[in-house]
């Protein structure tokens, strides 16, 4: 016979036309279902790790923003706003807080960022939209704008760079610290007519994020209102009037640690 014919004395089929399931051919044939516990095995090991991955949730978000009421201003160089527009420019940041991140310090030399912890709002917007808030709530001058094109041409510009906003975690210490840089401009002629720079640190007794951001927010509360009473003074010279010493309503300073402690 040829060989694309089959045997029916030898082969598959034995010397009486009956299958020959001892030969080499049935090992190959029917070996194969051996090797079905085995990989059935590990499809069940894949599916039970797939199914545990899916189970096992990551922690939720967590978005935290700053926050305080503007305190009001008792008394001021002028009673009236001041007849001018401030441009109140978007801050600037250092770019190792320009992260929505929540960011905490180990040392001097070592910043990490939490993980399930964020800003609900990107910190240079954050920042920009309270000290908006809080110069529009005391109304010192008679116009305030964020762009060029919102109306009546402004005569100052406003601008503020945030070096620093974090939770500085010292061993068994806990702060929460800001540091911000203010800067008043004159625009029709580039002069500057005011330059601040604060930094504070503010011990946090327990370690919890929502009372850290709570300290944040009395110290920017505490610096803006510092600057806006710079502010007032440097406005009534530059407009001629009579130095007198703005005042607002009591608010109670925070109390500060010392840059080396």
């Amino acid at each position: 016979m040829t060989g694309g014919d089959w045997d029916m004395g030898s082969g598959f089929f034995g010397g009486r036309g009956r299958p020959d399931l001892s030969g080499g051919f049935a090992r190959r044939i029917f070996g194969r279902r051996h090797k079905a516990p085995r990989c059935f095995a590990v499809v069940c090991v894949f599916l039970a790790l797939t199914l545990f991955a899916g189970c096992a949730k990551p922690p939720s978000r967590q978005y935290y923003m700053l926050n305080y009421v503007p305190p009001a201003m008792e008394r001021r160089a002028m009673q009236n706003p001041y007849a001018c527009v401030i441009r109140l420019r978007e801050f600037s940041i250092e770019e190792a807080y320009n992260r929505s991140n929540i960011v905490y310090r180990i040392n001097p030399y070592e910043l990490r960022y939490y993980n399930y912890k964020s800003w609900a709002v990107k910190p240079t917007r954050m920042l920009t939209d309270l000290f908006f808030r809080h110069l529009s709530s005391v109304q010192l001058v008679s116009g305030l704008v964020r762009r060029f094109d919102e109306g009546r041409k402004p005569d100052f510009e406003l601008t503020g760079f945030i070096d620093a906003l974090e939770e500085y975690d010292s061993e068994d210490m806990l702060f929460a610290h800001v540091s911000i840089r203010l800067n008043l401009t004159k625009l029709s002629d580039g002069a500057m007519l005011y330059s601040r720079s604060f930094s504070r640190r503010k011990k946090v007794y327990t370690r919890e994020t929502g009372l850290v951001i709570k300290e944040m927010s009395q110290i920017v509360e505490y610096i803006f209102t510092e600057a806006i009473s710079d502010i007032d003074g440097k406005l009534a010279i530059e407009f001629g009037i009579s130095d007198q010493t703005p005042t607002f309503m009591q608010v109670e300073e925070p109390k500060f640690t010392a840059e080396g402690e």
